[in-house]
């Protein structure tokens, strides 16, 4: 191959769109095969005020605004008591955070990645990977067609699915088997608090969040093996029998007249890693590098940081420098590292019920290690 090294990202999303902005503008040609025909419908997300650097720095502070996203006031969290605990930004050198539709900044962010000159392709399927001299053959279904491109380093940006990191050898490490039971929530006279709430309750604990468009996105989170047959197959009748046992989160959904219009999913919220997040030619990025219980509010945050040192690291290893392998290991590690004593300290305050299994577990000696 001549010109320019050539990388595929496999997988867009948050880190993919980052990656791909970084490499284009370090002059490399850079395609992302998302095999997924348009961003997919997700529960919404809260942008911590910590990712406005981030944001900043790729020129898409004023996007949110412009895209109609909503400003997040803080979070308020019934965790170990009854009595609500509020954690307003209003203090927060960065300012506020941020709700937002998934699919509408994921859109914007593969925009912006098109701009820069990555070659952004929707609904191109991975159907292979085998290695070709240094480099890469990779075979894709797209509309119909295969196609076989040729590049110097993959990617895998597909999530906790990590399917690219997989197919090469390495392996998924899980936590724990945390769930969730996702839906968006529709109302004539929708709320106007944007705190972001979280209520601890005996199998588990709800978040909500309140949306631009006036959707409230509502989630049960708990270990999937703890769920009975109905939740686990998305039971419209059973979660909301669940949320009536709840308080806050009942009350948020009630008092404003909420109801289900589109379908319930069932989605993996496990916090877990690869055990390979670097190897010969290729890297994983975001949550298939790994990925964070959403108690963290590390989702997108975390998506979007793996991405833009993730795509300079690619660009470092293209040139040469093989200390950027371990200067993006040691990154991630660290951050992962913190998350996890966070997290196992966040739950051991949840003391009111130590002989439910979900907080039992929590508890125990050793989680998260």
């Amino acid at each position: 191959m001549s010109g320019a090294p050539r990388v595929a990202l496999v997988g867009g999303g948050p880190a993919g769109a980052v990656a791909a902005r970084v490499l284009a503008r370090r002059g490399l040609a850079v395609t992302v095969l998302e095999a997924h025909a348009a961003p997919p419908q997700k529960v919404g997300e809260t942008l911590p005020p910590g990712l406005t650097p981030l944001l900043r720095h790729l020129g898409l502070e004023t996007w949110l605004e412009r895209d109609g996203h909503l400003r997040s006031q803080g979070n308020r969290a019934l965790w170990g008591s009854q009595r609500a605990e509020e954690s307003p930004f209003l203090a927060n050198p960065f300012g506020n955070g941020w709700h937002v539709d998934r699919r509408r900044f994921e859109s914007r962010l593969a925009e912006t990645a098109r701009e820069e000159g990555a070659d952004w392709h929707w609904g191109a399927r991975l159907a292979s990977c085998t290695r070709a001299g240094r480099g890469w053959r990779l075979t894709v279904l797209r509309e119909g067609w295969r196609e076989i491109l040729e590049v110097d380093f993959v990617a895998d940006a597909t999530g906790r699915h990590a399917r690219l990191a997989r197919r090469l050898g390495a392996r998924r490490v899980c936590y724990d088997r945390l769930t969730g039971l996702t839906g968006l929530l529709e109302s004539p006279m929708p709320a106007a608090d944007t705190y972001t709430l979280v209520e601890a309750t005996p199998g588990g604990w709800w978040y909500s969040a309140l949306l631009a468009d006036g959707r409230l996105a509502v989630a049960f989170l708990t270990d999937g093996d703890l769920l009975e047959k109905p939740l686990r197959q998305a039971d419209p009748a059973a979660w909301w029998q669940l949320l009536r046992q709840s308080a806050a989160t009942r009350e948020r959904v009630e008092g404003h007249g909420y109801q289900g219009k589109t379908p319930l999913r069932v989605l993996p919220a496990e916090t877990s890693r690869l055990d390979t997040i670097v190897g010969d030619g290729w890297i994983a990025l975001g949550d298939a590098a790994a990925a964070y219980d959403p108690l963290s509010s590390h989702g997108v945050a975390s998506a979007m940081g793996s991405g833009f040192y993730g795509g300079h690291a690619i660009a470092d290893l293209l040139a040469g420098r093989d200390d950027a392998r371990l200067a993006y290991l040691d990154l991630l590690q660290r951050a992962f590292g913190t998350c996890l004593d966070l997290q196992k300290e966040h739950y051991a305050r949840e003391t009111r019920w130590p002989d439910a299994p979900f907080w039992r577990r929590r508890q125990a000696a050793g989680y998260g290690i």
